[in-house]
């Protein structure tokens, strides 16, 4: 046998490096691991303040559906009910001296601008501005209507934003 550099014989297999591990990973897994932690804890931050801020909104609706719940008959007293709901929610949402003193029109007109909106947004409003001074029963047609619309505002209404929130 010759020593021939380009003989067939000496014919070796290809030298294949061994396969890239599966663990650890690399720095740049770290990096974006650690962008996507930071961007779900600031997700879930917020979500949780909303939650809290809306606590409010929950309690309205609440107290709605127990008044509609109980609700046996056509009766003013519910008008004046609903309308201390929305009052208390209102206050929660709204600045103290912007809803505090209002009653009668400007309370209905109040939650008209704030949005209190739709088809039966009018009688509502209507039912709301007299509620203090009627004494006569209400049909039932017009208090389920009158719940709706309020829970709607409670569900819709948008909040001014205070100093300091994002």
């Amino acid at each position: 046998m010759t020593e021939d550099p380009g003989s067939l014989a000496r014919l070796r297999d290809l030298a294949i490096p061994p396969p890239v591990p599966f663990w650890p990973p690399a720095p740049g897994v770290w990096i974006v691991a650690a962008g996507c932690l930071a961007m779900l804890a600031v997700f879930a931050w917020r979500a949780l303040r909303r939650y809290r801020a809306d606590a409010y909104r929950r309690a309205a609706l609440k107290e709605l559906d127990g008044v509609a719940g109980t609700m046996s008959q056509a009766d003013q007293a519910v008008v004046a009910q609903v309308s201390a709901i929305l009052k208390r929610t209102a206050l929660v949402a709204y600045p103290r001296p912007d809803v505090a003193a209002l009653s009668g029109r400007a309370w209905a007109a109040f939650l008209a601008r704030n949005g209190m909106k739709g088809s039966t947004a009018s009688r509502a409003e209507t039912l709301l501005s007299e509620a203090c001074g009627r004494q006569h029963d209400v049909p039932a047609v017009e208090l389920t209507a009158l719940i709706a619309q309020a829970r709607l505002w409670v569900r819709t209404h948008q909040a001014p934003q205070r100093l300091g929130e994002t």
